[in-house]
């Protein structure tokens, strides 16, 4: 018995070992899907070769039709490092866990069609011409040729700009700027993704400067734009700050004083409103990181100019380093479904930010 006993403590090591040396070894590195986690409706991934299908070339390969579905992917290493010579062969991509032929590829060739959307509202704890400043010097760190869309918001989206590359009209864009009552983000994003950016080809991304609370959009809700965006290839980047203790000091000192018949004063506390609960902050950092993971891109947390400058550097520079790759689906997909995409890159310990997954529908003239 005491054998038998010894041996198998010594097969349990051995074999927990190989396995300890499995992740170890681990040949590739792979984006999270947030499609995949939240969709019922998804397949699983089947088991694959750890070992990447080499193709001869490289070149990108470019079909006309309406299907292109389009990957916009960031790589860098653990240390937050771009990492930009990586080839197509090294790349594997996923819809709901079936491996899709990669029929289109660019990186760093192409240039960007940039909104630029700021939030003018009175909650913002940047004055506007730090706003401004911050948007100028983000404009001038882009290439020549990249494009901008300059679009400010209060309770309603305001286009001061279509996109150029002209710097003299965007100056002047960023300088009409103007402060305004209300919020109304999700108007802003669904006009720039269903009305703005849909109409333009090539490599897009929406830059964000906002709390991300909105007050004033109607009907439209967060999940709305969240459905807008995943039927697009945009890249979203939020660069968030944070307004609730300004919003709750503002309401303190302009709270009602009401005196009693000896002349003592009574401040009277209203309800809060839309906009200045703390739930209306936890969905504000619920949507901007849902739709930021859902694109590809990311959220910036910044509470000083130092950090906003910073943020639209790091995303200035992120743009120039973003890898496209495109498939055509394999197999026929429905309407309204969700469908999860998965970027493998055979390298170890990377860190791949890519679009998460899109949501088919075939009224669009373009599904990206």
């Amino acid at each position: 018995m005491k054998s038998s006993a010894v041996w198998g403590l010594i097969l349990l090591c051995f074999f927990g070992s190989l396995n300890a040396q499995s992740r170890r070894s681990q040949t590739y590195s792979e984006s999270a899907s947030t499609l995949e986690k939240k969709s019922s409706r998804l397949s699983p991934e089947p088991q694959l070769e750890t070992t990447p299908t080499i193709s001869n070339e490289d070149e990108e390969v470019i079909r006309v039709e309406t299907d292109l579905i389009m990957v916009p992917t960031f790589i860098a290493d653990r240390k937050g490092r771009s990492i930009g010579n990586i080839k197509k062969s090294e790349f594997k991509v996923y819809e709901n866990g079936i491996e899709q032929e990669v029929a289109y590829f660019a990186v760093d060739n192409q240039p960007f069609t940039v909104a630029l959307v700021l939030d003018t509202s009175y909650s913002s704890v940047f004055k506007i011409s730090e706003i401004q400043y911050a948007a100028y010097e983000f404009i001038n760190q882009l290439k020549p040729e990249d494009k901008v869309m300059v679009v400010s918001f209060d309770q309603k989206p305001h286009v001061l700009c279509e996109p150029t590359n002209n710097r003299t009209a965007l100056k002047l864009a960023i300088e009409s700027t103007s402060v305004g009552s209300g919020t109304g983000l999700y108007k802003t994003l669904n006009l720039i993704l269903n009305e703005k950016l849909n109409r333009i080809s090539g490599r897009k991304a929406i830059v964000l400067l906002s709390d991300g609370v909105d007050t004033s959009s109607g009907k439209l809700t967060a999940q709305d734009v969240l459905e807008s965006s995943s039927e697009t290839d945009v890249l979203v980047y939020s660069i968030q700050y944070d307004t609730y203790d300004d919003v709750q000091k503002f309401n303190k000192q302009s709270a009602e004083i009401f005196y009693d018949e000896n002349d003592r004063p009574r401040i009277v506390k209203r309800s809060k409103i839309k906009g200045e609960r703390r739930e209306d902050y936890k969905a504000a950092d619920e949507f901007l990181n849902n739709i930021s993971e859902q694109t590809g891109g990311t959220v910036y947390k910044v509470s000083t100019m130092l950090y906003l400058n910073s943020a639209f550097a790091q995303i200035a520079d992120e743009l120039r380093k973003i890898y496209i790759l495109g498939y055509y689906p394999s197999v026929e997909r429905k309407v309204d479904v969700r469908y999860a995409i998965k970027v493998r890159v055979y390298r170890p310990n990377l860190v791949i930010r890519a679009r998460s997954g899109y949501i088919f529908n075939q009224n669009r003239s373009l599904i990206k």
